[in-house]
């Protein structure tokens, strides 16, 4: 082989690597990744959120660390995470240490167990308030204790001590636990009070909801609290709580739901103290008393943790966070013994998250009337996620012809705005609609995706084709990995061959 026709395979190598790197570095940039920390119970809800949501968007990765609300509400003070989460709201000490305003945002709402292995007792054991707060302040020491016999005529309680077992770490659990008790006794509210963590007056101290029903499950005669999701999926044995109206109700889902409605009528606005909000001894005949909300703490202004470096970045954490909050991330809770947040409880939430800023402007697009929502489109097994904005119009499907159009189906005329990955499609050039050009506005554009504004024309039929620089622009990338890897094959081949080609010592 001549000298011109080696240059022109070397030249045509290193054209096509060239060619990809623009590509792959788009792929680099196109990860975002955001960062969490805190109370345990949520942590299964959370992670199956981390699975979910990369069906949504495969661009966001969530990484959470369950290391307990104490650790949490530190790393979120220290600007170490995009996001906190506690079983316990903050205090207003804790929201003077933080190095700007915060917001909370109800994830999921769970319930705190009296949980108990009594030989021969099985589960429905009647306890009332009064009598848990004496058991844990050691007055009552006792099974067969006639302040607990009183209330379950019929039951054998034996004459053996009560082993108390409770939190050695700083929990949420025990905030909310510490808080019942507080409520309904007196005399605990003046000796212990409430906290992630008191000084105990008695008990054998285990860490973790774990730790706790570990504890429970190996010490026979044995009582300690830990929450609901935990105990409905290991089946341990629990007590029936004597609630407000003044009946025993089963910690369950429904009946945490019902102390939910009852008693979440009002709350703050998420960047106000929540410090008093209480699901506990909620009145209402149905009502399990010891429910809580479990909670995601953001600042304010998201730029105030320097993990939130860009407004892509603030806009893909909100992103998530409302897909949580809203029917589609609420789904999951149920099946994981989750109680599903109340549609009041939604709403608040999204006035939260459009109250939130990144270098002072809105993180969410605020547009009278408009509904947002994301649709996913799939080709060659592939996710591509696609935001939809309109007041009036929803997304029928969206179909990919690779290397041609992303065609998009309304079911009905108005304004919309999509939201369009690069990974599916860049460089937008026409839209139409009926085989007429609609005019399009391009009003963002990160490296990751392409926001446009147009409107779907009434009496038009069949889909909104729009149509860019490429589509699919990965198989771009893979041809010309595949061209070069070939190239080097060929190469190679020659070498070893010598005179293949006429290559010789190329």
């Amino acid at each position: 082989m001549h000298g011109f026709e080696k240059t022109t395979i070397i030249a045509g190598f290193f054209a096509a690597v060239l060619a990809a790197m623009p590509l792959l570095s788009v792929y680099a940039q196109g990860q975002i990744v955001i960062d969490g920390a805190g109370a345990t119970f949520p942590f299964p809800l959370i992670d199956t959120w981390r699975v979910q949501y990369q069906k949504v968007d495969p661009s966001i990765s969530l990484n959470y660390q369950s290391i307990g609300s104490g650790g949490g509400v530190k790393q979120f003070t220290e600007r170490t995470v995009d996001f906190g989460a506690s079983d316990a709201p903050l205090t207003e000490s804790e929201r003077s240490a933080l190095p700007g305003p915060a917001v909370h945002i109800p994830e999921t709402i769970g319930s705190v167990v009296a949980a108990y292995n009594v030989p021969g007792v099985e589960k429905g054991l009647k306890l009332t308030g009064p009598v848990l707060a004496d058991i844990y302040l050691g007055k009552i020491k006792k099974w067969n204790d006639p302040a607990i016999a009183s209330e379950n005529q019929g039951v054998n309680l034996p004459d053996r001590d009560i082993v108390v077992v409770r939190r050695a770490d700083g929990s949420g659990t025990t905030f909310v636990w510490t808080s019942y008790l507080a409520t309904v006794s007196p005399e605990w509210k003046d000796q212990v009070g409430a906290g992630k963590s008191v000084e105990w007056p008695a008990g054998v101290g285990a860490p973790g909801n774990e730790g706790v029903s570990n504890t429970i499950g190996q010490t026979p005669y044995s009582l300690g609290y830990v929450e609901l999701s935990y105990v409905l999926t290991t089946g341990m044995d629990y007590a029936s709580i004597k609630n407000k109206a003044g009946n025993f109700v089963e910690p369950t889902l429904a009946s945490t739901k019902a102390a939910v409605e009852a008693a979440a009528t009002s709350l703050p606005a998420g960047d106000a103290s929540w410090a008093n909000v209480s699901l506990l001894d909620a009145p209402g005949d149905d009502s399990y008393p010891i429910a809580s909300f479990s909670y995601l703490l953001l600042y304010k202004e998201m730029s105030t943790t320097p993990k939130v470096n860009s407004m892509q970045k603030a806009q893909a954490i909100v992103d998530f966070i409302a897909w949580a909050i809203s029917p589609e991330g609420q789904k999951h809770a149920e099946e994981l013994s989750y109680v599903p947040l109340p549609d009041n409880v939604v709403q608040a939430n999204m006035q939260t998250l459009a109250s939130l800023t990144y270098n002072g402007q809105p993180v969410m697009q605020q547009q009278s009337g408009q509904q947002s929502s994301t649709v996913s489109a799939t080709f060659e097994g592939k996710s591509y996620p696609v935001k939809v904005s309109s007041a009036t119009a929803k997304v029928t499907n969206i179909a990919i012809n690779a290397g041609q159009s992303i065609d998009v189906g309304f079911d009905k005329p108005g304004d919309v705005e999509l939201t369009l990955p690069k990974a599916m499609i860049d460089g937008i050039q026409v839209v139409s609609a009926g085989g007429q050009e609609v005019s399009f506005q391009q009003v963002g554009s990160t490296a990751t995706d392409t926001t446009i504004k147009f409107t779907v024309p009434d009496g038009s039929t069949g889909p909104v084709s729009i149509k860019g620089a490429s589509v699919v622009p990965e198989f771009g990338v893979v041809a010309a990995l595949v061209l070069a890897a070939s190239l080097v094959a060929v190469i190679g081949v020659a070498r070893f061959k010598g005179q293949a080609f006429g290559l010789g010592r190329l």
